[in-house]
């Protein structure tokens, strides 16, 4: 079953080159500032100078820094302290000390708002565009169980179907294992502490 490792890393690397070719178009590339402003929910408010805008300055344990931008109009998930509930709305507006999200109450058939004070915010749930590892992180997993599976319904060198060899295991198993790393780095729970800094910034 070794053989078939090559045929599933050359399908992998070969569905990453598909997408980026089938996504790449010369005369569509932007500049910085349009890809900045690209991000996010198609709703998002990008007013004049004086927005308010909220900022989380991650610097998580593995990983370097990065910086999270929510404007009003993207959508924000997090969880609050003493709280169970999960949220996840758009944000309405932005001031010094806290943001406004809208609910939609569907018994009344109506919009409220809720302000919640930025030190009420114990996580919040991000994920980033990592080149590569993005796109590996659904590919890896699916690669190991077709991996296993092959082996599993193929006639190994024992001639017998529906059987499977330790090495096998260990090799899908990685692959899955690798996926779920991968997709822990696409998509984070960040605690706000020290190193995870949720702040109000605004434009000029």
């Amino acid at each position: 079953m070794r053989q078939l490792l090559p045929i599933v890393v050359l399908l992998f690397l070969g569905n990453i080159k598909a997408w980026s070719q089938d996504h790449y178009d010369p005369k569509k590339t932007l500049s910085s500032e349009e890809l900045f402003l690209k991000q996010g929910n198609s709703s998002r408010v990008i007013a004049t100078p004086g927005q308010k805008y909220l900022v989380l300055d991650a610097s998580p344990v593995i990983g370097g820094f990065h910086r999270y931008r929510f404007f009003p109009g993207d959508n924000i998930k997090f969880r609050m302290k003493n709280e169970t509930i999960r949220f996840n709305e758009t944000i309405a507006s932005v001031d010094d000390s806290a943001f406004t999200i809208g609910v939609v109450n569907e018994a009344v058939g109506r919009m409220d708002y809720q302000r919640i004070l930025l030190e009420d915010i114990r996580l919040m749930k991000v994920s980033r565009r990592i080149p590569f590892v993005s796109q590996a992180a659904p590919l890896l997993p699916l690669a190991g169980l077709i991996f296993i599976g092959a082996d599993f319904f193929n006639k190994g060198v024992d001639n017998k179907r529906y059987t499977t060899d330790t090495s096998t295991l260990v090799i899908g198993g990685s692959l899955m294992a690798a996926g779920y790393i991968c997709y822990k780095f696409t998509f984070a729970s960040l605690k706000i502490n020290s190193r995870n800094k949720l702040k109000v910034l605004e434009t000029y």
